[in-house]
């Protein structure tokens, strides 16, 4: 047995337990954002703000841009980015066109969609069920990027929408030529009504200059431990 593992069963009978710290995951991630120098991040799909919130635990001091369509959550949302004066918060979603659609809220908020839920997901995480519906405005990338890109950032695009990622990138054509990289959640297994699964989203990105360069773990089925999602981080080839 190991020294790590002799450690974990010591401390786990007073309860606690040892994680690395920070996760290898999340330490990979901060090394590639410093080696790319990236200084602007657009957070897509904010919900509450935790994907920023655990960038600044991790030191990242840069801009961040968070975009949350859902009005209960963007309150709060707004109350905590407001402390961050690097920190601004858009209270609308982005795909592929200007104008207003309605998006199912879920009970437990970050599941909440603007396409319609396949059974599995429910089944897995019977959390994520519709209890309501929203309308909201929505943008593409590409009508509001000037507002916050200067000449010369180094762009990253965290795209958590639940399965309206393409739509998202289909919205964002013209900006992709000053983004470095992009972190996509992508299904292993339909999910939403009308997604493409990682495969096609890997290939859809190598067809606009993206290579897959890391893989994370995300959204599974606790009952049999089969993986349903990942967060897939590309970045453009010429910088690789």
């Amino acid at each position: 047995m190991s020294l790590k593992h002799k450690l974990r069963r010591i401390v786990n009978k007073i309860g606690l337990d040892i994680h690395p710290y920070p996760y290898m995951e999340q330490r990979s991630k901060m090394i590639a954002l410093s080696h790319f120098n990236i200084n602007l991040i657009f957070d897509i799909g904010a919900n509450y703000g935790l994907y920023a919130l655990e960038l600044r635990e991790l030191g990242y001091d840069k801009k961040i841009v968070s975009f949350e369509p859902l009005n209960k959550v963007y309150a709060s949302l707004k109350k905590t980015a407001s402390k961050d004066s690097n920190w601004k918060v858009d209270n609308i979603a982005l795909g592929n066109k200007d104008g207003e659609d309605y998006i199912n809220i879920s009970k437990n908020t970050h599941s909440s969609s603007i396409l319609n839920t396949l059974p599995l997901h429910t089944d897995a995480a019977p959390e994520s069920v519709y209890i309501d519906k929203q309308k909201i405005i929505i943008k593409r990338l590409d009508s509001i990027f000037s507002n916050y890109y200067e000449s010369g950032d180094n762009v990253f695009l965290k795209i958590d929408t639940q399965g309206f990622e393409k739509y998202v990138l289909e919205g964002a054509e013209n900006s992709l030529a000053n983004v470095s990289g992009i972190q996509l959640e992508m299904s292993l297994t339909p999910l939403y009504e009308g997604t493409p699964l990682y495969l096609d989203m890997i290939e859809y990105m190598d067809k606009r200059g993206f290579q897959l360069f890391a893989l994370e773990n995300g959204f599974g089925d606790h009952r049999n431990g089969q993986q349903l999602q990942i967060d897939g981080t590309f970045y453009r080839k010429e910088l690789i």
